[in-house]
């Protein structure tokens, strides 16, 4: 019934592809095709991902970055997905590093290349073809509950949940379910489309709620739906209720009982994950944009989601390689430093890093020392680690925007603040401006370098260049730590700084002269590191 990696690789649209790295993974099955357009972590969210999916890209928004082509290798093996087909490669991707293919080895996930340098593939026939195969498949049996529970159970722990299985029921069969339990409450809700009205949503919530006879008939834009109930009563979980919401003529009463056999046989299988739903469970849900779960548990669980306005991300250094009781750890220590400290907060490990959201201070200026605090012990058993602190979050909106601004620029704020334990929100949108200037027109970069020209061309500018760098960037303009940061006198730091206010001709601790030889030096920061890597 069905269909793998190596078999998709036989039809006339994939005949010419080639298989560049995870050959060891060409058995997995496929159950879907998705196409992959934007490839930063963050928004690869698990609620988006099926698992067993062939997914199609041409990584055009990280072409230039090859770690976050790696780190999307990741997270969609992570998700279960089967393999990665690359299209227009030597056009937007000029060429596949050789991490990205021993990345795929080690994971045994098929990276699969389509003819380089050909502009005119299009992802529709792949699509097509692979699609067409599957529902072949499909009609062969109808027998649908085997190939379910395989996929469930390639599934992460923490996919696991009741929404993921309702979710790859909804994929399989074009309902919308929805899970009760004997008290009425709801544990799980996946609608077909995704995208389904909040009214329509309503509607099925409200029908499921009521003791009338199934099945029962909802109108919505002069178009029929019908929502049938199945009872279910697995081995650790009596008296659930199923329901599924489709039109009349495509849902089944055996469909449906199929439906019921793999909830059943998950809760007999995994209890524990599906029956788990805890605080820590609300950072996934609202980083992943789980909308339907979030305020369900959060009001069951009595905690007040706008009153968490401050989000810690803590990043350990090598932090892919870190191991899950490691961040098992980092997570209780940071749990229990919030809570010595009474901070409101929930804590849970993501993307490989701790995320914390907590209240804030009645005064900015606590949260802070509260942050240096934490750090200056966290360091000391995690060195290189970085927290990332975000504040004035008033919705779950800001929250996604400030996290997203994370994915795409910590990376560079580290490169320009390479000794600070603690980068802020703000640090993270000066990282944006100056990455947008680097990778911008090079004349406009140049004209905001041209500050630093009078400090150019002299004997002592590598001299001038560290102290007025860990003053201005390091150091927040104290001469006693950038003295202690250069490892010389705090006199001499004195002596280069008057030097460098006669050479530019104007006071640099002065705004607005300030701010722009801060970008400038910025700038030449990111610069510096790129001619390293090089």
């Amino acid at each position: 019934m069905s269909i793998t990696v190596a078999d998709c690789l036989k039809l006339p649209s994939l005949q010419d592809a080639k298989v560049i790295a995870g050959h060891n993974g060409l058995g997995k099955f496929v159950s879907s095709v998705s196409v992959l357009e934007y490839a930063r972590v963050f928004a690869m969210a698990d609620a988006l991902f099926l698992g067993n999916e062939l997914i199609i890209t041409a990584f055009t928004s990280v072409m230039d970055d090859v770690e976050a082509q790696c780190n999307a290798i990741r997270r969609l093996h992570e998700v279960g997905e089967s393999a990665l087909v690359l299209y227009y490669v030597g056009y937007y991707l000029k060429s596949i590093d050789k991490r990205l293919i021993e990345l795929a080895d080690q994971l045994d996930f098929p990276l699969i290349m389509m003819p380089p340098n050909d502009y005119h593939l299009r992802y529709n026939e792949v699509i097509t073809e692979v699609m067409e195969k599957i529902f072949e498949e499909r009609k062969k049996s109808t027998r649908f509950v085997p190939l379910l529970l395989e996929q469930i159970s390639a599934m992460r722990e923490r996919q696991r949940n009741v929404s993921g299985i309702l979710r790859i029921l909804s994929d399989h069969l074009r309902y919308s379910f929805l899970l009760l339990d004997r008290d009425g409450r709801e544990l799980g809700l996946a609608t077909w489309p995704m995208s389904l009205s909040q009214e329509l949503v309503d509607s099925f919530r409200d029908c499921a709620d009521t003791i009338a006879q199934f099945p029962q008939t909802i109108s919505y834009h002069d178009k029929r739906y019908e929502v049938r109930q199945h009872l279910l009563n697995a081995r650790h979980q009596k008296n659930l209720r199923l329901y599924a919401l489709g039109e009349p003529d495509v849902m089944t009463e055996d469909a449906l009982e199929q439906a019921g056999e793999v909830v059943e046989t998950s809760y007999n299988l995994w209890r524990e994950d599906l029956q788990k739903e805890d605080t820590d469970d609300l950072i996934r849900m609202i980083l992943n944009e789980q909308n339907l779960d979030i305020y369900r548990i959060a009001n069951r669980m009595r905690i007040d989601l706008h009153a968490l306005r401050i989000m810690w991300v803590i990043i350990p250094q090598g932090a892919p390689q870190h191991k899950s009781h490691d961040l098992s750890q980092q997570k209780q220590s940071v749990k229990e430093y919030l809570r010595a400290n009474r901070k409101s907060a929930i804590v849970d490990s993501f993307d490989h890093g701790i995320v914390a959201f907590m209240d804030d201070a009645p005064y900015p200026g606590v949260d802070g020392e509260l942050a240096q605090d934490f750090m200056e012990q966290f360091v000391r058993a995690y060195p290189g680690s970085v927290l990332v602190w975000c504040g004035g979050l008033d919705s779950i909106m800001d929250t996604r925007k400030a996290y997203l601004l994370i994915e795409q620029y910590c990376s560079t704020a580290r490169i320009i603040y390479p000794h600070q334990t603690i980068i802020t929100h703000q640090n993270l949108v000066f990282s944006e401006t100056c990455y947008s200037i680097v990778q911008g027109d090079n004349a406009a970069m140049l004209q905001h370098l041209s500050v630093l020209a009078p400090l150019q061309g002299q004997k002592d500018e590598t001299d001038i260049w560290k102290t007025l760098t860990a003053y201005l960037i390091d150091t927040d303009k104290s001469v006693t730590h950038s003295a202690a940061l250069l490892h010389i006198h705090e006199s001499t730091v004195k002596y280069r700084l008057n030097k460098i206010n006669r050479r530019l001709g104007y006071d640099i601790t002065q705004m607005p002269a300030n701010y722009y030889l801060y970008r400038a030096l910025a700038i030449k920061r990111l610069l510096d590191y790129q001619a390293e890597q090089k």
